[in-house]
């Protein structure tokens, strides 16, 4: 087609619109003002947008704080007609029983171990929580989930080890259930979490409690990968408790890196020591040595074996010149007199 024909196409094209009628024509959308929007009138429209911002308000808040998927916080709010805390409720009802139903035989190797050691240095707790993976077991979530079962655990009535299943669960943090803390951790990181391990020690007039958590989470002065708390009691704690606490914390950093099985000898299973010495016996049965100096090797490799697990035995590896962790205690006026230690 030429420029001159392609003229008279376009001329007569926009004659033919012109001389239609003005109810035929399509009207073009208004900006402002009344009138219509896609068909619907104005004031539906914003009505209809006013109710979306505030919906999807309303799911940006849940899932803040819930951690939940925007498809499931859609969900509870549409269940509890938009009402948050009974949205909150639905979801750990129901996040935490479908992640359970889930994700329930799935291993969970990773985690964190959390303590806290009460103000006075009188009480302390130790916990070990798992997760499933290294990544969540770092998350922000995680870590508060762990300290909080250690603020609870430390709250507990009951020194000793702790049922996780049952015991620890109902104990409270800041007016919070363990079990609703848990729960509310499913929901937000998607994995088999659970309370491994809890301990609540308590100690003396004399005595001082101090603990070292080692490859500290997220910044956290509470959870890490490994944690220690340790029971020191003696004269030198109500002296001078300041050197006292140090020396509490050196010891601490102690059992986190030489990981002692028993506090003395003495603590050791009599089968435990049998048994080593049938090794070791057997060990040197070939040698024609006579039987005193068989005797005498053996408890020799004995002491040097409670050099190995036992506590008081171990050379200190914190303390100067790596003296017996008995005597160098002892020349601060102490004594150890209990201990734990949770890794993953």
């Amino acid at each position: 087609m030429n420029a001159s024909k392609a003229l008279r196409f376009l001329k007569r094209s926009a004659s033919a619109r012109l001389s239609r009628p003005l109810a035929s024509r399509t009207p073009a959308p208004h900006r402002c003002g009344t009138g219509s929007f896609l068909g619907a009138p104005v004031s539906s429209v914003n009505g209809t947008n006013r109710e979306f911002s505030s919906m999807m308000s309303m799911v940006k808040e849940l899932r803040s704080a819930s951690g939940a998927p925007i498809v499931d916080c859609k969900k509870a709010l549409s269940e509890n007609d938009g009402d948050i805390e009974k949205s909150l409720d639905w979801l750990r009802q129901h996040g935490a029983a479908k992640a359970s139903k889930k994700l329930g035989d799935r291993d969970a190797e990773e985690g964190l171990v959390a303590c806290m050691v009460a103000e006075d240095g009188k009480s302390a707790s130790i916990v070990k929580i798992s997760s499933e993976t290294d990544f969540a077991g770092k998350s922000d979530a995680f870590v508060g989930l762990s300290c909080h079962v250690a603020g609870a655990t430390l709250n507990s009535t009951s020194p000793g080890n702790l049922d996780p299943q049952s015991d620890v669960l109902d104990l409270e943090f800041e007016s919070k259930s363990v079990k609703t803390a848990l729960e509310d951790a499913i929901v937000a990181i998607r994995e088999n979490l659970g309370v491994k391990q809890a301990v609540k020690m308590t100690t003396g007039a004399d005595g001082l409690l101090v603990a070292y958590v080692h490859g500290k989470a997220n910044g956290s002065n509470h959870a890490g990968s490994a944690a220690s708390v340790v029971e020191i009691s003696g004269e030198g704690v109500t002296s001078n408790p300041d050197a006292a606490n140090e020396a509490g914390k050196k010891l601490a950093m102690h059992i986190v890196a030489a990981k002692p099985s028993y506090l003395t000898p003495e603590c050791v299973p009599e089968d435990v020591v049998a048994n080593e010495k049938a090794i070791l016996a057997g060990q040197i049965a070939d040698s024609n040595k006579p039987p005193e100096v068989v005797e005498k090797i053996i408890s020799g490799r004995i002491r040097k074996f409670y050099s190995e697990v036992c506590l008081t035995e171990q050379d200190h590896m914190v303390e100067e010149g790596n003296a017996k962790v008995s005597k160098a205690l002892k020349e601060k006026g102490l004594v150890v007199k209990s201990f734990e230690i949770f890794s993953i």
